[in-house]
């Protein structure tokens, strides 16, 4: 009895770490119809080992390793190299190959001696050809380090010619030192999500549902990844968010270790060599190296990328995001010493019951809403022409306003009644005070990319460019919340067929 329950806890275990690693293939795009078939085949090795005899009287388990085993561990190594593997990895797999035949080699010594002279001799060959295969493979591994560190180099250095070819193009600008409060929308690249992680939250993209969806809906579509520079006179010079980094777009594999590639898309950012944050602030005027503070909304990657650019920068994030948030330590192993954590402690502010006053002036003022990250924030600055509320990622696009019609995917239960609640004290902070404009991290409509950008062209939007900002909202949403028409989203699908699909606003 006990050794059928431990079949069956065999049988348990090896099954989810093969749901495990189906899912994170599907993740990488790998075709049901394969990862069926190479699903099927590990059901039948895992099966066939702990109970042979039930496929036929002369089956045996060197026979289930020949016929089932075989063509699954090659699959596994085809599947691994196709959708993981990355140069750095190469010392790695070495070291373990060597390893093994080490190990080989050891354990035939050991039968060696407990058998007859014959098959001692056997087992003494074995155990040499073994061992000698595991000193090859672990002096390779060793000359494959320098070779992956070289490779990664050369391709960093082709980085730092394109930033710099960018850098000196014509149409740069320069800083503008007026005493005015200034801002700067930065695009630094985009992200290519699936359209229902992007706009499905009301039709069942919620919690573990969602996530599902988005390992088979790959109906996709690339939208922007902002940071926004703040020039200001009494303060110095800030960053809401910094983006992404040009690493993890362009040698995406190389920024993340295996374990994080196994849960990331290799093509998950894109980004121009114009588009790189420290080639921005060039333009610009300004240096990365002259940013004081950078506020984090939250701490996911997409925000937090930049952060490598801005070692001297302190980072403000809430603290519950820091100790609970997905966060990557590749994008924070610089700036770990210099956090900085808000104690909300400033009082109610407007709909908000509490709010961090951050320099204790009025000008800038923090805003708890958890929701998409446990300790996600958002920030208002007052501008001379009135006051910008970055919205992080508690609502993607100016239609996400109206909470009721448009939502993205949510983690669920609790967070996402959390998320509403905060969507909603926005609304409530928007309608209360008109001088407010939101600005976006990820708004794909024509609010960011014609208005935003253009009323922020030099930094200040003055009266007019705010009113422009606020007109056209009211173009978008009602009084009470509520889409025109003319401005839901529906997802196209690309002519191909394959590829990035778009959106349109009907």
């Amino acid at each position: 009895m006990l050794k059928i329950l431990g079949k069956i806890g065999l049988l348990v275990l090896a099954l989810a770490a093969g749901t495990v690693w189906l899912v994170v293939l599907r993740l990488k795009n790998v075709p049901v119809p394969l990862l069926g078939t190479y699903g099927l085949l590990l059901i039948g090795l895992v099966a066939g080992l702990l109970w042979p005899g039930v496929l036929g009287r002369r089956v045996t388990r060197r026979r289930v390793l020949a016929f089932a085993g075989v063509p699954v561990g090659l699959g596994t190594l085809g599947l691994y190299l196709a959708v993981v593997y990355y140069v750095t990895d190469l010392p790695v797999l070495l070291t373990m190959a060597a390893a093994v035949g080490l190990a080989g080699a050891a354990s035939a010594l050991l039968r060696g001696r407990r058998r007859a002279s014959g098959q001692a001799a056997r087992q003494t060959r074995r155990a040499f050809l073994l061992g000698g295969a595991g000193l090859v493979l672990g002096v390779l591994s060793v000359l494959s380090g320098s070779r992956a560190e070289r490779q990664r180099r050369e391709v960093l250095a082709r980085g730092e010619q394109e930033r710099q070819a960018a850098v000196r193009a014509p149409g740069a600008r320069r800083r503008i030192a007026d005493g005015t409060v200034r801002v700067f929308p930065i695009h630094t690249g985009d992200t290519i999500v699936t359209y229902g992680q992007f706009y499905g939250g009301l039709d069942g993209w919620e919690g573990l549902n969602g996530y599902v969806r988005t390992l088979v809906d790959k109906a996709q579509i690339a939208v922007p990844v902002y940071a926004y520079l703040i020039d200001h006179p009494r303060h110095g010079l800030m960053l809401v968010d910094t983006g992404v980094n040009w690493e993890q777009a362009h040698d995406h594999d190389g920024y993340y270790d295996m374990t994080s590639r196994l849960l990331t898309e290799r093509d998950e950012y894109r980004m121009s060599p114009g588009q790189d944050l420290r080639v921005h602030l060039a333009r610009l005027g300004y240096d990365a190296k002259e940013i004081t503070t950078v506020f984090l909304t939250h701490v996911h990657d997409d925000h937090a990328g930049g952060l490598r650019y801005v070692p001297q920068a302190t980072v403000v994030l809430d603290r519950r995001d820091w100790e609970h948030g997905v966060l990557y330590p590749y994008s924070f192993d610089l700036v770990k010493d210099n956090l900085s954590f808000p104690a909300f402690d400033s009082g109610a502010f407007g709909a908000f019951p509490a709010s961090q006053d951050h320099f204790g002036d009025g000008s800038l003022v923090l805003l708890p809403t958890p929701g998409h990250s446990p300790g996600h924030m958002c920030v208002l600055l007052r501008l001379d022409a009135g006051s910008v509320l970055f919205m992080g990622d508690t609502l993607y696009t100016l239609p996400h306003l109206a909470t009721g019609q448009v939502r993205q995917m949510t983690i669920g239960g609790t967070d996402t009644i959390h998320q509403i609640e905060a969507a909603r004290r926005i609304q409530r902070l928007l309608a209360s005070d008109p001088r407010v404009v939101p600005l976006f991290a990820h708004d794909n409509t024509r609010y960011q990319f014609d208005l935003v950008n253009s009323a922020f062209t030099n930094g200040a939007p003055g009266e007019a460019g705010m009113r422009e900002l606020r007109r056209h909202m009211r173009t978008v949403l009602t009084p009470d919340g509520r889409l025109r028409p003319g401005h839901t989203p529906r997802f196209v699908a690309p002519a191909s067929g394959t590829g990035l699909g778009t959106v349109e606003f009907r």
